[in-house]
């Protein structure tokens, strides 16, 4: 009787055994963010048709905010835009082993979309412009163009969003819809909710602070 005890036992751990090898590794959230950089580079846009080409200018003016895992930037940190320029918006996000995560963002362009908001009513024309893995054109907001059509009388508080959607939501959001205030009826939740001070300003009417 003992011996058959022991059997019974002895397989018992032999299964528990096989399964544990046989289970997957729990996947790797690489979507987690500690921390992430706003760039804004200026680049010179050229009207073509309906659209336009973007191209790069020597020695552009760049400047790059860098945002805690609130989503906040350093004390007093803001940004100077001016009117009539446009600028390469790009985003880069580190996750918590210090590895940039926005590629991601991008592979999985059907659950993913910014949305930038804060400005007055029509200061601001916004473009995506990621590329998928295979070139293909996909409105996610890691990479954008973002132009100046105005000046403001007072500083704003500069929102990115990247939302992170529940399946089948991105099928009902446009490009136009980059500002939409209502943003929060495409169902799902946010993965970056970055906020910076912006400044629109005419050229030469801001100081190096």
């Amino acid at each position: 009787m003992k011996n058959i005890l022991y059997f019974i036992a002895f397989a018992a751990i032999l299964s528990t055994t096989s399964c544990s090898k046989d289970d997957p590794t729990p996947e790797e959230d690489q979507e987690e963010v500690s921390s992430a950089e706003l760039t804004f580079t200026e680049v010179e846009r050229e009207a073509h048709g309906d659209h336009y080409h973007y191209n790069d200018i020597a020695n552009a003016e760049t400047a790059t905010v860098k945002f805690d895992n609130k989503g906040l930037p350093s004390v007093g940190a803001h940004l100077h835009l001016e009117n009539g320029k446009t600028y390469r918006l790009t985003l880069k996000a580190l996750d918590f082993a210090g590895r940039e995560t926005q590629q991601t963002f991008i592979d999985r362009a059907d659950i993913h979309q910014v949305f930038i908001l804060g400005a007055p009513e029509g200061a601001l024309d916004y473009v995506y412009a990621d590329k998928d893995a295979n070139g293909n054109a996909v409105n996610v907001g890691v990479t954008g163009y973002i132009t100046v059509l105005k000046t403001a009388d007072n500083a704003f508080t500069f929102r990115y969003i990247l939302r992170h959607l529940n399946s089948g939501v991105k099928a009902n959001i446009k490009a136009s819809d980059w500002n939409n205030p209502d943003f929060a009826k495409f169902t799902g939740e946010n993965d970056l909710d970055l906020k910076v001070e912006v400044h629109l300003v005419n050229e030469g009417e801001h100081d190096d602070d």
